[in-house]
């Protein structure tokens, strides 16, 4: 089977201020991810800071675009940008993850990524890969569990 990589990132198009309220979508986006992945044979990881969105998915091309349809229209999300999509050889990021490196509204920490609109796919993930590795989030690379990893610290 061809696989294909997906990147895109988008803003959070909801306010949860309280850290449970935005575990509560967040959980709702892990069950979706839980529900639709697998049937569609898709992988990934969605990573979270603050009101920034990026996701790496991967799988059969046709999923993929199904899936980001689906995306686009998400209310939850605004200003989607299709980021890159390519074909590979081997799957990444096998499982399906959420990384929460900022909640919604949470400053503590320095953004993760300042300007996603000028950098290249390529780029893009390694910056992922260097993200999760850095953080402690090696698992998320080899994970074949779906897990939510909330880190408002």
């Amino acid at each position: 089977m061809l696989l294909s990589r997906l990147l895109y990132y988008s803003r959070r198009n909801w306010s949860k201020e309280d850290p449970s309220e935005a575990e509560a979508v967040l959980e709702q986006i892990l069950q979706a991810g839980r529900r639709n992945n697998p049937r569609d044979g898709l992988s990934g990881v969605l990573i979270v800071d603050d009101d920034l969105f990026v996701q790496v998915l991967e799988g059969p091309r046709s999923s993929l675009t199904r899936t980001f349809g689906r995306i686009q229209k998400d209310p939850r999300h605004e200003n989607v940008v299709l980021a890159g999509l390519t074909e590979v050889g081997d799957r990444q990021f096998d499982g399906w993850n959420v990384y929460v490196r900022r909640g919604p509204g949470q400053t503590t920490r320095p953004a993760w990524f300042a300007s996603p609109d000028v950098t290249t796919f390529e780029a893009f993930l390694v910056s992922v890969e260097r993200l999760l590795c850095a953080d402690g989030e090696i698992t998320a690379l080899s994970s074949l569990n779906s897990k939510i990893t909330l880190d408002f610290a």
